[in-house]
């Protein structure tokens, strides 16, 4: 495409930089030789230095937010390259986007809310590819088709992202596509455009105060997905009061279809029983009734698959075909993934490195009714009032505990140490975190549970400034456990 036909009579471009173009690119860092870079106002920093960073990385143009104006920039990559200044050049960004990208004949899918928007989308990804159906992702945990994800900078990044990656998919031959679309998305209006094959809705609760100010401007930001998006099909989870209140609403715009554990939603979902396997549930939809063995952990990845399989059974997947697929879906990387070995204690792996975050964990593992066993530690030069808070949270939760080191970075592991078991007595203290896991097991009986919380997703372990090679996952597949869902399971 040629920046005329680009801009198509918006404002006047001379003849002779009438030029071919790739991309339209409205970060500076994502510019590849032959895009064209957008500069908004407000975002160009300090004076013209995204405009410079986007033609040393080979922008063939520039097209500015400004007072009206032109200059040349001189470029490793072109003799010369424009900047255009105009002050319409922000509004017309959106219809600029879609005259270089057309995503109609792509199936999206929308999910927002608190919790759950990364899982719901794994799992409607997986689930699909699983039915041989391929499924791209765009998210938390990375852009591209299930099992290739790249890394991205957002939960949802800007619209011209989107539309450039949903280009991508399109060329390799997927057409549909789960898509996190989080509140400050929303009231960014990075999805701005876009046509939903079905709108998700998880859960609402307190979070991004800082951003939206209050629970009723945050609530409104995640409303905005059904008030003001076309959708074939809105699929809205009343197990909480905002998700009851959205669903009653008169003014969204696709037909309302709730789900949750309680008698009145549409879809229903409901735990039967727990083993060293997983979960064990029945799923009550307009395609029939459905028994689950799913080798996951915590009601609320039960909730997130009834989504997944809903949703995917809306775009014409055999709804049978699902729920026997949902037996290998495998959770999301460090969100209560399962992990499982022959007569030894169940190990889960999880990211929670907060009080509230390790309660929710151990709370989720308690209805399983089997001894808890905990494996944790404190991230080094971070918030050290957490650190006895933290202790009396998996003190309380569980019948055995091991604190060990998590990232001590630069700071004394011992000083970690002394902070956390400050008023705390019965947690056993073992600094190399390989050999704390290792006992945790051998301390768990069979018919047990060991958390291993508090890791991030980095592949490597900060001691004294030196990033050693480090997977708490790792430790478990030397140790002769496997991912629920995978062959053994």
């Amino acid at each position: 495409m040629k920046l005329t036909e680009l801009i198509a009579g918006d404002f006047f471009l001379p003849p002779e930089w009438n030029r071919e173009f790739n991309h339209i690119v409205t970060d500076s860092r994502d510019v590849q030789k032959g895009d064209v870079f957008i500069a908004r106002r407000g975002l160009q920093g300090h004076g013209d230095e995204y405009i410079k960073a986007a033609v040393g990385n080979g922008a063939i143009a520039v097209l500015a937010e400004g007072d009206m104006g032109f200059r040349c920039e001189s470029s490793p990559h072109f003799p010369m390259v424009p900047v255009f200044f105009a002050p319409e050049v922000g509004s017309h960004l959106q219809q600029w986007l879609y005259r270089r990208y057309d995503p109609s004949g792509m199936q999206l899918i929308a999910v927002t809310g608190t919790n759950g928007k990364s899982s719901v989308t794994q799992y409607i990804a997986q689930l699909a590819e699983l039915c041989g159906v391929p499924c791209g992702v765009l998210g938390t945990l990375g852009n591209g088709r299930w099992g290739s994800l790249q890394p991205t900078r957002n939960t949802t990044a800007d619209l011209a992202v989107i539309l450039r990656q949903l280009e991508q998919l399109q060329q390799q031959g997927v057409n549909l596509v789960a898509l996190e679309v989080s509140s400050h998305g929303l009231q960014q209006e990075r999805v701005a455009g876009l046509s939903f094959a079905v709108s998700v809705l998880t859960n609402i609760t307190q979070d991004h105060l800082d951003y939206h100010g209050s629970m009723e401007q945050y609530a409104a930001a995640k409303r905005r997905l059904f008030t003001d998006y076309d959708a074939g099909n809105a699929l809205i989870n009343t197990d909480g009061e905002y998700g009851r209140l959205l669903a009653a609403e008169k003014n969204l715009r696709a037909p309302v279809t709730t789900y949750g554990h309680d008698a009145d939603a549409q879809i229903r979902y409901q735990l039967l029983a727990l083993d060293m396997q997983g979960m064990h549930a029945e799923l009550t939809t307009h395609w029939g009734i459905a028994q689950l063995v799913l080798p996951l952990i915590g009601e609320f990845n039960l909730a997130n698959v009834c989504a997944a399989i809903t949703v995917l059974s809306w775009q014409g997947q055999d709804f049978k075909s699902l729920c026997a697929a949902a037996s290998r879906l495998q959770a999301v990387s460090g969100r209560m993934e399962l992990y499982v070995k022959d007569n030894a204690p169940l190990a889960v792996v999880d990211f929670a490195h907060t009080p509230d975050a390790l309660r929710n964990v151990l709370e989720a593992l308690r209805p399983w009714q089997r001894p808890l066993t905990t494996v944790f530690g404190c991230g080094g030069e971070r918030d050290r009032s957490k650190r006895p808070l933290m202790a009396a949270v998996v003190k309380e939760l569980s019948q055995q505990v091991w604190l060990t080191d998590d990232n001590p970075r630069h700071e004394n592991p011992q000083q970690i140490f002394n902070d956390v078991l400050a008023g705390v007595s019965g947690i056993n203290t073992e600094h190399d975190r390989r050999q704390a896991i290792v006992k945790a097991l051998a301390a768990t009986t069979a018919d047990g549970i060991v958390l291993i919380a508090g890791k991030g997703h980095e592949h490597y372990q900060d001691i004294a400034g030196v990033k050693h090679p480090y997977q708490d996952a790792e430790v478990l597949l030397q140790q002769g456990y496997w991912r629920a869902g995978e062959q053994h399971a």
